[in-house]
């Protein structure tokens, strides 16, 4: 036989929101005055706040106490009532006897009642005295932040020519392989672009003089003493130098650079040092590089215009002297020194905020090529006070 009917096992008692759910309306709460204090009872929330909401109210005035102890149930709905009849009775109301659930709901009503904050006062526009001032002091700053920078990685510098082992040679090697070799693809096709424009350039107002033969030695002498390092040192600020502001502007904003400090390790010798150094190498190399590249590109055009190979190289021979060479690869290593110098100052110095990473960038690249140009004409005036 199968078993029998189960036992009629009565339920158990829930709350009024519980009962609602199976469609029984929770009893109308129970709001009386006694005296100068408003008693509420029974179960208050949004499916019986209404109808005692007029009621509540009106008794509300002039009332000292809102009695909460005999609320067995409460949700915002019936919060929001007890807030108007607190409101009704004016200053100096109490609210007591409220239990640890029933406290908790009213102190999330009373939060979200509160108004929200008045927006802040639009800032003051200054004069114009005063922003020149702001603009001059912020640039009095920054040239100061420079210097202390530039100092530091100075005495970083000689401390690490005296303890070689500080400076890992892991990481020389792969910013080696980012400033330099992923870098030759782009400078070789820059080079001979640069070497045909300015083979075809100049054969035009040469040939009114029949000196075309002559093309071989501008173009030469133009890419080793000037626009070999010069555009060699605008990729470098372009490609490398917003590469090490966004990289140590990230690590900046993440605290990771604070991060390090406080572990005692030196973010001039673990960051910046490897990063100068690898500069400093690749910037000479990336330079010849375009140099070669340049006069293939020239020496191509040379032979559409019916010169041979034989006359092309005897022009370079001997208008090309060594001193050419060495003085356009020394520039360059400076170029890379103060470029990668300039980009991790950017990185290390960023703010915080969204906008940090791409303004260090923009500030490196901008800063890059700037002083790129003013160390070239530097350049120009020193060699031709020494007669180079």
């Amino acid at each position: 036989m199968g078993p029998g009917p189960a036992p009629d096992v009565p339920p158990e008692p829930g709350p009024a929101v519980a009962a609602n759910d199976l469609g029984t309306p929770p009893p109308a709460p129970e709001v009386r005055r006694d005296g100068d204090a408003l008693r509420f009872s029974g179960t208050l929330t949004s499916f019986n706040a209404g109808p005692a909401w007029r009621d509540a109210v009106k008794d509300a005035k002039g009332v000292r106490v809102l009695d909460l102890s005999g609320l067995t149930v409460l949700d915002t709905s019936g919060a929001a009532l007890v807030l108007a009849a607190e409101a009704e009775a004016g200053e100096g109301v109490r609210i007591e006897g409220a239990s640890r659930p029933v406290a908790a709901v009213m102190e999330r009503a009373r939060d979200a009642s509160k108004p929200p904050p008045a927006p802040p006062a639009p800032a003051k526009r200054l004069g114009l005295v005063r922003s020149l001032g702001a603009w001059g002091v912020g640039r009095v700053k920054g040239a100061g932040d420079g210097v202390a920078f530039l100092g530091e990685a100075s005495a970083t510098l000689v401390n690490a020519a005296r303890r070689p082992r500080d400076l890992r040679a892991a990481d020389i090697l792969r910013h080696l392989d980012e400033v330099g070799t992923r870098a030759f693809g782009l400078v070789v096709l820059l080079g001979v672009l640069i070497g045909v424009i300015l083979a075809f350039q100049s054969s035009i107002p040469m040939r009114q003089f029949g000196a075309e033969i002559f093309i071989p030695r501008l173009v030469g002498i133009s890419l080793l003493r000037e626009l070999g390092p010069l555009m060699a040192g605008v990729i470098l600020a372009g490609r490398t130098g917003s590469a090490y502001a966004a990289e140590l502007g990230t690590m900046t904003v993440n605290e990771e650079v604070s991060a390090l400090r406080i572990m005692g390790v030196d973010p001039m010798v673990m960051l910046v040092m490897p990063r100068l150094v690898a500069a400093t190498i690749a910037m000479p190399v990336l330079s010849l590089l375009m140099d070669l590249a340049g006069l293939v590109g020239m020496t191509g055009v040379m032979l559409s215009l019916g010169f041979p190979v034989r006359l092309v190289t005897n022009q370079i021979a001997s208008s090309i002297t060594v001193g050419d060479l060495m003085g356009g690869l020394g520039k360059a290593a400076v170029f890379g020194l103060v470029i990668a110098g300039i980009g991790c100052r950017a990185g290390l110095s960023a703010g915080s905020g969204p906008r940090a990473v791409g303004d260090a960038a923009t500030a490196a690249v901008v800063g890059g090529i700037v002083a790129l140009v003013l160390l070239d004409g530097i350049f120009a005036v020193l060699f031709f006070r020494l007669g180079w």
